[in-house]
């Protein structure tokens, strides 16, 4: 009895951790835990159409528009040193936060914030051939 109402609570929790139309993206994870629950999403071979539908139900605030399809590969510290930069690429800024808050009860407060955006890098075929997540730090 009480194994079927633990193995019932487990998979309640299990069904509610992985409801459709939130994945579980937090912008404060590790580049790679980010870039591994994209690819969860949108795995290598999706089309742009795929991963802007996807961007578009998941990702997008009211009040931003879709991403373009840019006709260029992708760029930023991610893909720099990368071969997988490719022909075309999405951008999206997925949102930011404050790295170290405990900082702000110093005499001096100084507030770091990280944004975070992530690109999908396209070949000429139009598949995704990979996604670089980037964390750039400024001063507030």
């Amino acid at each position: 009895m009480m194994r079927s109402v633990l193995a019932a609570v487990l998979f309640g929790l299990f069904i509610a951790g992985s409801v459709p139309g939130e994945p579980p993206i937090d912008v404060k994870d590790h580049r790679a835990e980010i870039r591994e629950a994209l690819l969860k999403y949108t795995p290598i071979g999706s089309t742009p159409k795929d991963v802007l539908k996807f961007i578009s139900e998941h990702l997008l605030h009211q009040d931003e528009s879709l991403p373009l399809v840019e006709n260029h590969g992708a760029t930023g510290p991610g893909a720099e040193h990368s071969t997988k930069r490719w022909v075309k690429s999405i951008r999206l800024y997925l949102g930011h936060y404050l790295d170290h808050p405990e900082t702000f009860f110093l005499s001096a407060p100084v507030l770091m914030q990280k944004e975070v955006t992530a690109q999908w890098a396209f070949d000429d075929r139009n598949r995704l051939i990979e996604i670089f997540v980037d964390k750039e730090a400024g001063v507030y």
